[in-house]
């Protein structure tokens, strides 16, 4: 497995005391009626936890996508790991009575590496990046898989065919599809070796030759995650830097020493008369020193949804603290494995940019 592949890992008052960046808390209030995604926090002054104690928890959680008729949510839990994880579970949160059930494992999910989820504009397919075996093949690599809802459910996955999951043996996950089926994913396809972001258009019933984006996207480092609109007007995607000396990033990267490999930062690029716009780096708190990953819009496009382990583990810490401290930050929600954010996409003042 490609080693730059994203990691996914991503006392509430010791938190706020120490300054977790960007943070606020909000309630998700709501009637049964009620569009679940409709409800989130509109403060624009930075992101917002979402479903704390329910979807985003101690345990590592990551990614993050509504139902078209907001009553689902589905994201991907792994398990604590430094670098890569062994195993990513599919899960699935109902919205009843104005709250969030207690997620479960998707039926086809809990066996292998499943990377977080996305669906079509439809909500119809689901598509997700997997280690799961190919029957038939003996080449291990991450796959694009996809499943399709029907009354009884979800269908039994199936890999993409070629040119979207090689057969040569590289890699492809992470795939968002626009309203006419064209798919954005990330693959190691590159000479290099690095993970960079590709699309490939679905034409008669069949996916053309992957295209690989442009400089305004791909850097000489490692991207990978995108997210495209249905409308294919906004490209939401992940940039990691160099995971050993000299520890290459692009300029804009929020970095600082005290990691022993490569934090992820979220960038956006606009689609302008046919062509993708120089990716700009997300300010407004969404991006932090941690790793930030896994972007998505919810069905109205009215608000990101993103992971991050930001944690209030800081070098220099704010202030000494004692075992008392430390232990109450270490098994709460925010001890630095990944949590689901929430934030309006107003704050991100694309009406200005156009």
């Amino acid at each position: 497995m490609n080693r730059f592949l994203p990691k996914y890992t991503f006392v509430v008052s010791a938190a706020l005391l120490l300054g977790v960046p960007g943070l606020l808390r909000a309630g998700e209030p709501g009637g049964p009626g009620d569009i679940s995604y409709e409800l989130l926090p509109t403060g624009v002054e930075g992101p917002h936890l979402f479903a704390e104690g329910v979807i985003s928890t101690p345990d590592d959680e990551a990614g993050g996508v509504f139902s078209p008729d907001g009553r689902d949510f589905y994201f991907a839990k792994l398990n604590p790991t430094t670098l890569s994880p062994r195993i990513g579970l599919l899960l699935v949160s109902h919205w009843q009575g104005g709250k969030w059930t207690t997620p479960e494992v998707l039926p086809f999910s809990g066996k292998y590496l499943d990377l977080p989820p996305r669906l079509s504009p439809d909500g119809k397919t689901m598509y997700f990046g997997s280690s799961r075996p190919v029957q038939g093949s003996k080449i291990r690599a991450l796959r694009i898989w996809k499943t399709e809802r029907n009354a009884e459910g979800w269908s039994e996955p199936q890999p993409l065919p070629a040119p979207v999951n090689p057969e040569d043996g590289h890699s492809s996950w992470g795939g968002s599809v626009t309203n006419d089926g064209t798919i954005y994913y990330s693959s190691n396809l590159d000479e290099s070796g690095r993970p960079q972001i590709y699309r490939s258009r679905f034409v008669n019933g069949a996916y053309e030759k992957p295209e690989k984006l442009g400089p305004e996207i791909n850097s000489e480092f490692n991207d990978f995650d995108p997210f495209v609109s249905p409308d294919e007007t906004l490209l939401f995607f992940t940039s990691a830097g160099d995971g050993g000396p000299p520890f290459g990033h692009r300029p804009d990267t929020l970095y600082t020493g005290g990691f022993m490999y490569a934090r992820a930062d979220i960038y956006l690029s606009r689609r302008v008369n046919g062509k993708w716009t120089q990716a700009q780096h997300l300010e407004h708190g969404i991006n932090t020193v941690a790793d930030e990953n896994s972007p998505a819009l919810t069905p109205n496009g009215k608000h990101l949804i993103f992971s991050s382990e930001r944690s209030p583990f800081v070098i220099p810490m704010a202030h000494r603290i004692n075992m008392q401290e430390f232990e109450t930050m270490s098994h709460s929600v925010l001890n630095g494995h990944g949590n689901i954010y929430t934030i309006p996409v107003q704050a991100l003042g694309l009406e200005e940019k156009k």
